[in-house]
């Protein structure tokens, strides 16, 4: 019971100055800073998998949030219950336990760029292109540089969340949305900073940039959780991300008419067969006879077996959960595991493949590539010409695209760069590390953009349109 009492922490880095009188409220609190915040709203405009969409049922990243939150929700609470019945969390830290979860999984996609995961591709293939011929002539090529570009270079919509949260929204002060530690922790998916050594599972990706990794060591000492290892709570935010978005991106799929429900079965016995052989069919899908809905007679079923499993395996594998040692509550050779390999194999075969959803991803990438080519003018100043855009000072050079470009940042972003350059003042090699903000500067703005605002910018930049 102590060790969640622990890790439970209602800490921020900037002490609140409101005094609550009950624990859940901080929590609350939270949810509160994420749901009025513009990054959230931002997300009924970020894609789930088709962009630019024009028919409101299918998902976008906002919507699929609220469905992760509701899951999170659920599965949290079964697991809480039955710790409380075995003395390991008091009844009181439940619905905080619950609470935390919750925030996670609003906050698990509140970074994802433009065009998703093929937003990401297009700034991590722009990063591995950087070179010496983009420098500005005060700065130089060399390890520490390097080592601060992996960054971009592992660039992913995890990281930049937890930067967005803590230090995008500048509106009262560098602290950004001052959340708990234990909802930061929560929302770490990946155990590792950029750069660092990769490995399976929790170390697949980085889950923090170098330039949070200080703020991670921060709150990771508080908990008294060893570096490397997962909070324990984000394996249920985990869980119910693979939920939701295996069975919502079928359900779209059915909704735009890529595929039919009577389809989607056929495609999913198939499948089922080449990955599995003789193997039964989970129960769900080889009693059906007659569908009365996808969500009716597959995705309610299947999601309250998956809740079911994710809770089992949460409290008989306690010990190693709590310590941040597996990879994960729904276990790959589980039937449940099973039914999600086969149901995201059937995915990529078909819906990922589809002619609309390739040609909305390749018009991505152009786009979020489009923008950083325009940008990398910005980056070719020295850090004295680049300090002159943001004084407002006039110089011998003509700066005038720089200076247009350099007014389209978002005020925030540009607020999140000055508290780091005042952080970083010290540096023994301070033009690199100005120059390696001023990349995160315009990779916070892209990455805040929503789908069609990206698109407008890019044709904007291009002359094929104006933007009003």
């Amino acid at each position: 019971m102590e060790n969640y009492k622990r890790i439970l922490s209602n800490k921020r880095f900037r002490e609140s100055s409101i005094k609550r009188a009950n624990l859940i409220d901080d929590f609350y609190s939270d949810r509160s800073r994420i749901l009025y915040s513009s990054s959230f709203r931002r997300l009924q405009q970020k894609a789930q998998v088709f962009s630019l969409e024009s028919n409101s049922s299918v998902r976008t990243r906002l919507t699929h949030s609220l469905e992760v939150s509701d899951l999170g929700r659920s599965i949290a609470n079964k697991i809480a219950y039955k710790l409380s019945q075995k003395k390991i969390l008091s009844v009181k830290k439940i619905p905080v336990f619950v609470s935390i979860v919750e925030n996670a999984c609003l906050l698990h996609d509140i970074g994802n760029p433009p065009f998703g995961h093929f937003g990401e591709s297009a700034i991590r293939n722009w990063a591995n292109n950087i070179n010496s011929q983009l420098l500005p002539e005060n700065v130089s090529w060399n390890k520490e540089l390097e080592n601060l570009l992996m960054d971009f270079k592992e660039f992913d919509g995890n990281p930049q969340g937890f930067r967005t949260v803590t230090k995008l929204h500048t509106d009262y002060d560098k602290y950004s949305l001052n959340l708990t530690y234990a909802t930061l922790l929560c929302m770490i998916k990946y155990a590792r900073a950029a750069g660092e050594t990769k490995g399976d599972g929790i170390l697949k990706k980085a889950g923090y940039f170098i330039s949070e990794k200080q703020e991670v060591d921060d709150i990771y000492k508080e908990a008294s959780i060893e570096m490397g290892r997962r909070f324990p709570l984000t394996y249920i935010m985990e869980a119910a991300d693979d939920i939701a978005y295996c069975m919502s991106d079928i359900a779209d799929g059915i909704e735009k008419g890529i595929f039919s429900e009577k389809e989607f079965i056929s495609e999913f016995k198939s499948e089922w067969s080449k990955l599995y052989g003789e193997k039964p069919l989970p129960e769900e899908i080889s009693c059906i006879n007659e569908m009365k809905g996808f969500s009716r007679d597959i995705s309610v079923p299947l999601s309250k077996k998956a809740i079911d499993a994710a809770t089992d395996f949460y409290i008989t594998n306690h010990q190693q959960v709590f310590e941040g040692k597996i990879n994960g509550i729904i276990e790959q050779n589980s039937e449940v595991g099973n039914i999600f390999t086969t149901i995201k194999s059937v995915s990529r075969r078909i819906l990922y493949t589809s002619f609309e959803a390739e040609s909305i991803e390749l018009s991505g990438y152009a786009v979020i590539s489009g923008i950083l080519t325009h940008y990398e003018k910005l980056l070719k100043l020295t850090a004295e010409e680049f300090q002159s855009l943001i004084e407002m000072k006039e110089t011998e050079k003509n700066f005038a695209v720089e200076r247009r470009l350099f007014n389209r940042l978002g005020k925030r972003c540009v607020e999140a760069y000055k508290y780091a350059i005042e952080k970083y003042k010290d540096c023994c090699n301070s033009n690199s590390y100005e120059w390696w903000l001023r990349i995160h500067l315009i990779i916070d703005h892209i990455s805040g953009m929503t789908d069609e605002f990206a698109l407008e910018t890019y044709q904007m930049l291009e002359g094929i349109n104006i933007l009003r």
